[in-house]
């Protein structure tokens, strides 16, 4: 991983090159959450990058990290890939937590003033699931669908 000085630099010269937005994502981002929170300060306080954005899966947010870090992001994604437990399950999704992560993800957005957002894959298990209800009583800003792109080999 790298130190924080390591990837302050590398974020300012993404932004000397004009880099506008940036995304938190890959893995879990709130694995390492001082780190994380280190960063999205940095970007919007020091860089003024005028859109912070971070996905996660939800499993390891925490209120005291929104609690100081929450203004400087703009967008807070979360994957939801089924509103069915048993699929999400099957999915690899969890481990029958994930709807009340997505439910405390969407509260905290709320809280803090950050837009919430979606990101839905579409595949095997989940294709036929009519979704429509659960995301309108969410109410995201935004929901992202994504295909599945088999590659062989």
């Amino acid at each position: 991983m790298l130190t924080k000085e390591q990837a302050e630099r590398g974020l300012k010269l993404l932004k000397e090159a004009g880099m506008k937005k940036i995304n938190f994502a890959g893995g879990e981002p709130f694995l390492y959450p001082q780190f994380l929170g280190e960063m999205v300060r940095y970007c919007k306080e020091d860089l003024q990058i005028e859109s912070v954005s971070i996905v996660t899966n939800g499993s390891k947010m925490r209120p005291s990290w929104f609690q100081t870090y929450g203004r400087y992001v703009d967008i807070l994604a979360i994957s939801v890939d089924s509103f069915n437990e048993e699929v999400n399950q099957r999915i690899g999704r969890g481990k029958g937590n994930h709807l009340p992560n997505v439910t405390k993800a969407k509260e905290l957005c709320d809280t803090h003033g950050i837009k919430f957002k979606i990101n839905t894959v579409v595949n095997k298990f989940n294709w036929q699931e009519d979704m429509n209800q659960p995301i309108a009583a969410l109410n995201p800003a935004r929901w992202k669908v994504f295909k599945v792109l088999l590659l062989e080999g």
